[in-house]
Formats: C-alpha cells, structure tokens, sequence
C-alpha cells in the first residue's frame, strides 16, 4: 500500500468482531518481549486486546513495506512512546485503545498522536474539566446545554491526549497549558511554558459510534495532512 509523504492513514479495529483464528495468528506474530509482558495482564479480556493490539501494529505496518509482521522491532522514547527500529522506510505510528476499538496511525514522517474514547461513564466531567481544562475550554463547555457537555467533553479531551502524545512530551504538558478552539479548522493555543508553534499542528475530530469519539494530531507545519480512516477488519493484507 502506498503511503504519500502528507498521508495520515488511521486504521480502527473492532476487538469483538476478530475470530479466534485472527487472535492465534495475532499471538503468532508477538516478539517473545511481547508474549511475556502479555502474560503480565491479569485478566484474559486485557490479555486478548493487548495480542489484538500487537497484531494490529505489526499487521498495519506491513502494509506499506515488504517486512515481515514478526520482524518489526520496537523501543520505547524518553516518555513511553513507541517507536520504530528496524523500518526499511519511513514510518511513524501510535496507537489508542478502548474496550471495543484499538486505532493505529501511520504517516511517514510527522508526529503523531491518536485517542480514542469511550464516553459512556460515569466520572463526573464538569469536575474534571475544571481541573485540567483551560479557562477558555471550560467556559466554552459550560456554555452548552447537558446533553452536548458530556460530547463536547470528549472533543476536548481526545484532542488533548492526541496532541500530548505526538508531541511526545505526554502529561509534563500540563493539560490546562494548552487550549483548543473546537471551530473549523480547530484551533490550538499554548501558554508561555510550552515551546512549541502552535500554527504548525493540525486536528481532526471523529465520531465513530454514537458513544465513542476520537481525534488525531498531527505536526506537519504548512502542509494540510490528507486523513484517511480504514476499517481493519475489512482490509485484507496485501
């Protein structure tokens, strides 16, 4: 599969429609670094997402590239996040997961960083918006009625731990240091602590199910990212 330089390709697995056939070729494919951290996991329902999760990396990333899904080699930068290598091209990923859906994105070059949410729970986000938001962000949720507060809420906070993980720096940002303007395009402004430029980044936001959002952040400076969102579990590997 070809992937263009301003390409983001999010792949979006749905863990209960993969057979157990697909989870034992999954397992097949785990480095024996892998298999021994699965085992870790305590309960079997955190073990099979964390194989379904492994398989899909490996399984996606071998779509763009004539390495094998097993020899793909992985380590971890200075915050956690896992990076590439041993890739014969130009490669770059990450990952969110929840119960239901594991999302893997791709593009060659940028950072990039991808969340996905389940939002039917019952953590009260007006409290937890007034702790972590913005003064702009809150003021802005609050404004909305109740039902669209609990979307809205996602909006935000899909779009802050995308950002946090592309820009790979993750919590140290500090989640009210930076606030987004859910406008078209969307917007990010930074506080004075964060050196970063906040014109060179781009975001996405989508709803794949009625109780689910997710956003995508991408720094690719002038370019305008193409985005595309493929279904994994209809996608044959070439």
């Amino acid at each position: 599969m070809q992937l263009k330089d301003n390409d983001v390709h999010l792949w979006m697995l749905d863990i209960q429609q993969v057979s157990d056939q697909q989870l034992a070729g999954f397992r097949q494919l785990m480095s024996a670094q892998e298999l021994e951290r699965n085992q870790r996991y305590r309960f079997a329902k955190d073990q099979k997402r964390d194989c379904i999760t492994r398989g899909l990396v490996r399984t996606t990333l071998s779509r763009y590239s004539d390495l094998a899904p097993e020899a793909w080699a992985f380590n971890k930068g200075d915050h956690g996040k896992p990076e590439i290598i041993n890739s014969p091209v130009p490669l770059r990923f990450n990952l969110s997961h929840t119960f239901r859906y594991i999302v893997c994105a791709v593009t060659p070059r940028w950072n990039v960083g991808v969340d996905v949410e389940h939002t039917e729970r019952k953590n009260d986000v007006r409290e937890i918006a007034k702790h972590y938001f913005s003064e702009q962000e809150v003021s802005d949720l609050f404004a909305l009625d109740e039902v669209q507060q609990l979307d809205t809420f996602f909006d935000y906070w899909t779009l802050k731990e995308a950002y946090m993980k592309a820009s790979g720096e993750g919590l140290s940002l500090g989640l009210g240091n930076f606030s987004f303007n859910l406008g078209n395009p969307i917007s990010l402004s930074l506080s004075e602590v964060i050196k970063d430029s906040a014109s060179d980044w781009h975001f996405q936001l989508y709803h794949p199910r009625i109780d689910h959002r997710m956003a995508v952040a991408v720094k690719s400076g002038a370019v305008d990212p193409c985005i595309q969102l493929f279904d994994a579990n209809n996608a044959k590997l070439a």
